[in-house]
């Protein structure tokens, strides 16, 4: 799986939109299935243009693996990324991450519509709301 450092190199190598559009239906497909017992209406973000699911599992060590889905391919890359940022770390962690400073460092939120952004902002505050 990637890491931040891996997000931000591969996007930095992205020169223009529609390259960091063709990354991030690219990450959209390396999230692992959701499974369909999972979108229930607890695991489904409300506020988004498509239909998004998260679910978390809290392991020993206090770190969070967090799984989700949309039926939008764009959105589904946008949570793979949050994915992968929030992944493997504790609460606190979670909490202390700036992530609007990271997706502006990946270059992607300017182009993004506005119900899109506002989709992503609820996916943030589910992330951290679960945690």
């Amino acid at each position: 799986m990637l890491t931040e450092q891996n997000l931000l190199e591969l996007f930095s190598q992205q020169h223009n939109w529609q390259e960091r559009y063709r990354q991030l239906i690219l990450l959209s497909k390396q999230l692992p299935q959701f499974p369909d017992d999972q979108k229930i209406d607890e695991n489904q973000i409300y506020g988004c243009e498509n239909r998004v699911w998260l679910s978390y599992q809290k392991q020993a060590d206090n770190t969070y693996i967090f799984k989700g889905d949309s039926e939008g391919r764009i959105i589904k890359g946008l949570l793979a990324i949050l994915i992968i940022i929030a992944n493997n770390k504790t609460a606190q962690q979670i909490h202390a991450i700036n992530f609007q400073s990271i997706l502006s460092q990946l270059q992607i939120t300017n182009e993004l519509s506005q119900s899109r952004l506002q989709g992503l902002t609820k996916i943030i505050e589910r992330i951290q709301a679960l945690v």
